[in-house]
C-alpha cells in the first residue's frame, strides 16, 4: 500500500508542474506576444520544452511502477 501512496503522490507532483507550466505559457503569450520580443520568447520557450521532456520521463518512470506493483499484486493472487 504503501507503493501506491508513493505513486500517487510523484503523480500528483507531475500534475502540479504541468499546470505550472501552462500557467507560464499563459504569461508568456501575454508578454512576449509582440514581435520583436520573439527571441526572448523561444528561448524561454525552449527551457519549458526541457521542463516538459523531464515531466515525461517522470511520468513514464511512475507509469512504469505503478505497472510493476499491478503485475506482482497480480501474481501474488
Amino acid at each position: 500500500m504503501q507503493e501506491l501512496y508513493g505513486i500517487m503522490r510523484e503523480l500528483l507532483e507531475v500534475e502540479y508542474n504541468q499546470k505550472s507550466l501552462r500557467c507560464i505559457m499563459k504569461m508568456l503569450e501575454a508578454a512576449y506576444g509582440q514581435e520583436e520580443d520573439q527571441g526572448k520568447g523561444s528561448l524561454i520557450v525552449s527551457g519549458i520544452g526541457y521542463y516538459l521532456a523531464i515531466l515525461h520521463k517522470d511520468l513514464e518512470t511512475v507509469i512504469g511502477r505503478l505497472d510493476s506493483y499491478i503485475a506482482e499484486t497480480a501474481k501474488k493472487e
